[in-house]
């Protein structure tokens, strides 16, 4: 009985306290950006690496939904997957995440001279217009051009489950555009501050994890300016319907475009992409790997 109580005031402290918590994480990175003399990306690869860590141990110890945890069996089966894209999306993103740090050093450009919390909110912003604009159109663009986008995305949405690891499954090309032409192409034209882009870069990281955490975790009111998992579970929903939530770290223009889908305390019933969309199981890494490919034939 008493471990009971004390698995449930656990979860409970999990539940409210995991998201400030991970705040905590990054505002020490910042920290550290501005007084200590490591490299800026060691320090966003250590936030990123921290959070990543306190993520797995807390979703292996208090999963939220059960059908929708990694176990043993469901690894063996994502395995190739995994490996073949994932490792492949990952490494893309770290090298572009160390790569944009690094050119924003001595790069001059529109916002060089602004304050630092201008230069962050504004790097927050547009990229995040790019990303939601990019992946909204992924999703509901219709006619040719919009299947060979959606296949494109769809490797990421195969999954019928939603935990942290698989926040690494997609295709490789739908990660070379989005890094690319939202993050990479902005910093260069904007000309922010190393310091600026370190901080952007370790924010897009932590949302990016947690948004697929498999474990209960609110955010409250937060939930109107920040994505987390309450809302991008919705996005991974098999119904259309509500499967939007398309931001990636503000669900600003999500609420300005109506597409912003936030039930407290409720799942999904389904996740995934219906069968009568015709995609193979992700499982068949090779046979989702050539999907943008097929649909020119299609």
């Amino acid at each position: 009985m008493q471990s009971s109580q004390s698995t449930s005031t656990l979860r409970v402290l999990v539940r409210w306290g995991l998201y400030p918590v991970s705040w905590l994480v990054a505002l020490t990175g910042f920290h550290f950006i501005f007084t200590a003399d490591y490299d800026l990306q060691t320090i966003w690869g250590v936030c990123i690496g921290t959070m990543a860590v306190i993520y797995l141990l807390i979703e292996w110890l208090f999963p939220y939904e059960k059908r929708w945890a990694m176990s043993l069996k469901s690894f063996i089966a994502d395995f190739k997957f995994v490996i073949i894209n994932s490792i492949f999306v990952a490494g893309l993103s770290a090298f572009l995440a160390l790569f944009t740090i690094g050119l924003s050093h001595n790069n001059d450009g529109l916002a060089s001279d602004w304050p630092m919390g201008i230069q962050l909110i504004l790097c927050l912003l547009i990229f995040e217009v790019i990303h939601y604009t990019i992946h909204r159109t992924m999703h509901d663009s219709r006619g040719y051009i919009g299947k060979v986008l959606w296949h494109t995305h769809a490797a990421h949405h195969l999954p019928p489950r939603l935990y942290l690891v698989m926040h690494a499954v997609g295709h490789p090309l739908n990660g070379m555009v989005i890094q690319g032409f939202a993050i990479t192409f902005p910093i260069w034209i904007m000309g922010y501050s190393s310091e600026a882009v370190t901080m952007f870069l370790i924010i897009n990281g932590m949302h990016g994890l947690i948004s697929h955490f498999n474990v209960d975790v609110r955010m409250g009111i937060l939930n109107y300016v920040f994505v987390g998992p309450e809302l991008h579970r919705y996005h991974h929903s098999a119904d259309v319907n509500e499967a939007k939530n398309y931001g990636a770290t503000l669900s600003i223009l999500d609420q300005l475009f109506g597409t912003f889908v936030y039930k407290p305390g409720i799942l999904p019933e389904e996740l995934g992409v219906k069968a009568s969309e015709g995609f193979p199981a992700y499982e068949r890494t090779f046979d989702v790997l050539k999907l943008p490919f097929d649909a020119f034939k299609r």
